[in-house]
């Protein structure tokens, strides 16, 4: 519970500080012919974070609407090992605040997709077939994660 609360927090100062923010239609259309075998960039991730934002009818056509660059520690490294953690959230120009959708968490050799608030794993079956296609290139499954999820502090054991 604590590391969520610091997660949150951490969040909500990087994304209101001079963090890099990426207006969520600036991300190109999720394409799997581009895959590695090392598995998703950062740019990838976060393409496939933004399909997943439709599937769950969040309105990421309004404008204003960012999400963070890949948050990483002091050293550069990713926050959470083993997986591209992205702030999502909305500026209401006409509200004048700040609406935080969730911190999200997606695996670059899995395509796994976590939303660290509630440890909520993002599935659809488009989603699922995805996945399937990253994890044949990668070689990696989810029962590999599974010391990787126990960082974001949720689990599905």
């Amino acid at each position: 519970m604590f590391s969520k609360i610091v997660s949150l927090l951490l969040f909500t100062i990087l994304s209101v500080s001079s963090y890099a923010q990426v207006l969520v239609s600036n991300i190109p259309v999720f394409d799997l012919t581009k895959l590695n075998e090392e598995g998703l960039t950062e740019t990838q991730a976060q393409a496939l974070l933004v399909l997943s934002l439709k599937n769950k009818k969040h309105n990421i056509t309004l404008p204003g609407v960012f999400m963070d660059e890949a948050l990483k520690n002091d050293q550069g490294k990713p926050f959470h090992s083993g997986y591209y953690s992205f702030g999502v959230g909305y500026d209401s120009p006409s509200a004048g605040a700040t609406d935080i959708w969730g911190l999200f968490s997606v695996s670059p050799k899995t395509g796994d997709i976590w939303e660290e608030y509630s440890c909520e794993r993002i599935s659809f079956p488009a989603l699922q077939k995805i996945q399937q296609e990253i994890m044949k290139k990668t070689g990696a499954t989810f029962s590999s994660e599974v010391v990787q999820r126990r960082g974001l502090g949720c689990t599905d054991e």
